[in-house]
């Protein structure tokens, strides 16, 4: 089939290299993705009565597509080598039972990122959750300012700032979206103005300062990514505002009394030790000292009644026994549990997603691609400060993956964006 010029973005080509997926099929897909993120956004009762089949629903998506993934497996397969890590990690667990079945989510979880990126395309995932996240929020709202609780329908602050956050960019970029009809355009700002209201209502310093970040990103996305960067007006433009940006950081940390890191801290209430992550994070190290390079595999170290250690971290941090805990940075917790080898994986795969996706943003240029480019940021950087990467069912970090597979696919000509 002839090459196709896409005119909204100039000197991009593609190719659609294989059939076209049948509209109702994708329709499907789309709606069953949007119901995904719904029970991986918030939990509440009942929901593993959806949750379950739409895993096993996907399960067999993936056996019935086998031929299409393994295609794109071919050049993705590094993704998988840490679900394959987990996998044999039993061996050497400490709770092998339990290593070994939360290995099996994430190779699942991690398979069905492979499966929606063949179903949909970057936009069509792009409003799928849109869709999702859009309920949710307008149901937190209500939650938070009308009926007076402050995590909504959420179980802490920390989880409600994630998701809000999550909403936020989804719902910014499909309101930049010229290719996104109007009135969704419309609903999605309302649905990233109630968002951001939420996100900063939370009280978590990482939700507020993502949400001033990317809606940063977001504007330069849209005045200078768009379309393509490469032009001598938006490059000139681009150095004066970088230009400003320096004068303007320079001036304002003169006047400062403190550090700027003290100055930031202090402005959402917290102290040098960041609410107790540094100390967590040292007894993180002297654990990874003992299992340097396997670790203890999942479920091996938060064990309260085996172990003195997290007995004696529960008390210092305010915990009962049937409290779940964390080391609140994702690298000190795959580091204890998957060991240095499986963070060096993991790492590795990570700056694999973070190439493709950067290739999305800047070689393609459309909003889909921008978006997933900010929720990059955001997945980033909300790991030094949350141990939830890498974890199973997690969408705010299957966004990371998808993202990266989608911008392969479109980029390698397999289908038009």
């Amino acid at each position: 089939m002839p090459a196709l010029l896409d005119h909204s973005r100039p000197y991009v080509f593609y190719q659609q290299a294989s059939p076209p997926v049948r509209t109702g099929g994708q329709v499907v897909d789309q709606v069953l993705f949007s119901l995904w993120v719904i029970v991986t956004f918030v939990q509440f009762r009942f929901d593993e009565l959806i949750l379950y089949p739409l895993a096993l629903y996907y399960a067999y998506s993936v056996w019935r597509n086998q031929v299409q993934i393994l295609h794109l497996l071919k050049r993705a397969w590094i993704l998988l080598l840490f679900p394959v890590w987990c996998l044999i990690s039993p061996i050497w667990a400490v709770e092998p039972f339990d290593a070994f079945k939360q290995a099996i989510y994430l190779t699942l979880t991690m398979l069905i990122c492979f499966q929606v990126a063949i179903a949909l395309t970057p936009r069509q995932i792009m409003h799928a959750v849109l869709i999702a996240s859009g309920i949710i929020v307008v149901i937190n709202f209500v939650y938070v300012f009308g009926f007076g609780r402050g995590i909504g329908i959420f179980q802490q602050k920390n989880q409600m700032g994630k998701n809000m956050v999550v909403a936020w960019i989804v719902a910014l970029f499909a309101a930049l979206d010229n290719r996104t009809p109007m009135p969704a355009r419309l609903a999605a700002l309302v649905v990233a103005g109630l968002a951001a209201v939420c996100a900063m209502s939370s009280g978590s310093a990482t939700a507020v300062l993502l949400v001033l970040g990317t809606g940063a990103v977001g504007f330069f996305g849209y005045t200078m990514v768009r379309g393509g960067m490469l032009r001598a007006s938006r490059l000139a433009v681009l150095f004066f505002m970088v230009a400003i940006a320096a004068w303007g950081l320079g001036t304002v940390v003169q006047t400062l009394d403190t550090s700027p890191k003290e100055a930031v801290l202090a402005a959402f209430g917290k102290d040098a030790t960041l609410t107790g992550r540094t100390v967590l994070w040292h007894y993180a190290e002297q654990q990874i000292r003992e299992e340097p390079l396997l670790g203890v595999g999942n479920g091996g170290f938060w064990r309260y009644f085996e172990s003195p250690l997290v007995r004696r971290i529960y008390e210092e941090f305010y915990k009962g026994p049937r409290d779940h805990f964390n080391f609140h940075n994702s690298f000190y917790e795959t580091a204890v549990h998957q060991g240095l080898i499986g963070l060096g994986i993991a790492i590795i795969a990570s700056l694999w997603a973070l190439w493709w996706i950067l290739r999305g943003v800047f070689e393609l240029a459309t909003m889909p691609h921008i978006y997933f480019g900010c929720q990059t940021i955001a997945v980033l950087l909300r790991t030094t400060t949350e141990a939830d990467f890498l974890h199973h069912f997690v969408i705010f970090h299957m966004l990371f993956w998808i993202g990266a597979l989608v911008a392969l696919k479109v980029i390698r000509h397999e289908y038009v964006d």
